[in-house]
């Protein structure tokens, strides 16, 4: 089993999302234009764009540190500048492939190449992942509640709103299941490699055979979600904490472009309908959820940002937030890349091993 990479997938990807990211921002354009866009662009308040920069770079900046929170329980010698890169490698293959598919064997990847060991890079992606998903869940189960004081326009936006919700409030399900259930997830993984040997014909289950790598891997995971809720909770409670930090941060760049357009409006008000386009668009299955986000921001943010100026909002927020991470995280592997036409790490062997924890 490897995780690999190529430059041909990486050309498709970046393609379909340049491609859908452009038709969304013109088609967003020609159905909201009006002598106001224009007049917009003479009138941006250089002082809100300017607050928005450091919150870029805490953004990159607390994105890192979650994930070097865990890896340097796994590996003590991890540099934090390797887990900022992994991060921005994360944002980029997240965004050239399908539900953001991508991003994960970047960031591991990106780790293993800064010296950690595969199944250390695995645990800390994983770990913070989980500490991302419990920390939607909250908050998204508080923009629900919230949700009578800001109604989202559009039965089409709510309906999706409420498939997030249904989505994240299943995710907070198979974790108590996790967590009470020990080995129901080893056993669910068996059951399934086992039908697939049966009709196959074919002994996946063996220990060294892909199947048993699987479940050998799922019971690992779990072991790790349980070391870190019970035996290191103040780190799990530290990633969460800065996962809290960073949507706060990504919440205030969107109130600083509303701010920079010369629109008044309530922080909580931007943040709680921030938090629904995330809800939409997490696990959408277009590259980046291209065009996804793109029009449900348009759409959801109406109520605040008026129908002329809502391209050059949609365009400043994609770009602050997505676009130049993205290119910076390009160029990251990019980099690392050299001139080989893919890059892997084989995982068959140690995704079988234990991290080592103190």
């Amino acid at each position: 089993m490897a995780l690999q990479i190529t430059r041909r997938g990486i050309r498709r990807g970046a393609y379909i999302f340049t491609l859908i990211s452009l038709l969304s921002l013109v088609g967003i354009f020609l159905f909201t234009r009006s002598h106001m866009t224009a007049e917009a662009l003479g009138s941006i308040d250089p002082v809100w764009l300017l607050a928005a920069v450091p919150l870029i770079a805490l953004d990159w900046i607390g994105s890192g540190y979650r994930i070097y929170i865990f890896g340097r329980v796994f590996h003590p010698r991890v540099r934090f500048r390797t887990c900022v890169k992994a991060n921005l490698a994360n944002y980029f293959m997240g965004a050239v492939t399908p539900s953001q598919m991508g991003g994960g064997p970047a960031q591991i990847y990106m780790l293993h190449a800064g010296g950690m060991s595969t199944v250390a890079a695995v645990s800390s992606s994983v770990m913070s992942f989980v500490s991302t998903t419990l920390f939607l869940i909250v908050a998204g189960a508080a923009t629900f509640a919230s949700k009578e004081e800001v109604p989202l326009p559009g039965a089409m936006l709510r309906g999706l709103f409420a498939v997030g919700i249904l989505f994240f409030l299943a995710v907070a399900a198979l974790m108590v299941i996790a967590i009470v259930s020990p080995g129901f997830y080893r056993e669910l993984m068996r059951l399934l490699v086992r039908a697939l040997s049966r009709i196959r014909g074919k002994d996946y289950l063996h220990e060294k055979s892909w199947g048993g790598g699987m479940i050998a891997a799922v019971d690992r995971c779990h072991r790790q979600i349980l070391f870190f809720l019970f035996r290191r909770t103040r780190v799990f409670c530290m990633a969460v904490l800065v996962t809290a930090g960073v949507f706060f941060v990504k919440f205030a760049l969107a109130y600083c472009i509303v701010r920079a357009l010369g629109v008044r409006a309530s922080f909580l008000h931007v943040s709680l309908l921030q938090m629904a386009i995330i809800l939409i668009n997490y696990y959408f299955p277009s590259p980046g959820a291209s065009g996804a986000a793109e029009l449900s921001s348009a759409a959801l943010m109406t109520p605040i940002v008026s129908r002329g100026l809502i391209t050059l909002y949609v365009i400043l927020w994609r770009l602050l937030g997505m676009y130049l991470p993205v290119a910076v995280g390009g160029a990251a592997m990019l980099h690392e890349f050299g001139k080989r036409d893919r890059i892997e790490v084989e995982t068959e062997e140690e995704l079988r091993e234990e991290p080592a924890v103190p």
